[in-house]
């Protein structure tokens, strides 16, 4: 779980600054980087993520893979987030608060920054609380594929890779609990997110 909030602490503040440099400027800027966002998001996230987990050396420690990890589901994570901050600053930009920040000689980074980002924040919770559980399945699945924290450094993924035998869950049920405990999370995560999304309605 500790892997899906460095992530995000990666993950969104790239997200949100791009977005916002994007969708402010316009034009050709907005253009070539929604482009280059566009490309990211066109590759295949897991099987992108199978391909740079083992490119990894095997000799690394487990504190370098965990970090490299973190890194790697920022890297293909931010550009969708990204894309949906710059749809959302277009909207903003030109409303009255912006204009009177650029009236009173407010330089465009702190326009963006300080009036125009926090007009996000309802989306970005919603958006965080969201991406938190694939980033969960993301590195319980390396692990369990083999190319993500390795034994003995503990991972419900590397854990639950014992399960993969019949004869070991015929005799060892209890190997099936980091499954569940996987399962819990990613269903308690979606229901903090149905309970937001419930309260911005009402």
């Amino acid at each position: 779980m500790t892997i899906g909030f460095l992530a995000l602490f990666v993950l969104f503040p790239i997200g949100l600054i791009y977005g916002g440099i994007s969708g402010y400027f316009g034009g050709k800027i907005d253009i070539i980087m929604m482009r280059f966002a566009e490309a990211v998001m066109s590759i295949p996230s897991f099987y992108l993520l199978i391909i740079l987990a083992a490119l990894l050396p095997a000799n690394m420690t487990s504190t370098q893979r965990f970090t490299l990890i973190i890194v790697i589901l920022a890297f293909i994570g931010w550009a969708g987030f990204a894309r949906v901050v710059r749809g959302m600053v277009l909207s903003i930009k030109n409303q009255e608060f912006v204009e009177s920040a650029r009236s009173i000689g407010a330089s465009s980074f702190r326009i963006i920054v300080k009036h125009i980002l926090p007009q996000t924040a309802s989306y970005v919770l919603v958006a965080m609380t969201l991406s938190v559980p694939g980033y969960i399945l993301g590195e319980s699945g390396l692990s369990f594929l083999g190319l993500g924290i390795q034994q003995p450094d503990a991972s419900w993924g590397n854990m639950l890779k014992e399960a993969q035998e019949y004869i070991n869950i015929l005799y060892r049920p209890w190997l099936l609990t980091p499954g569940f405990l996987i399962f819990v999370a990613v269903l308690s995560f979606n229901l903090i997110l149905n309970v937001q999304l419930f309260s911005a309605v009402t």
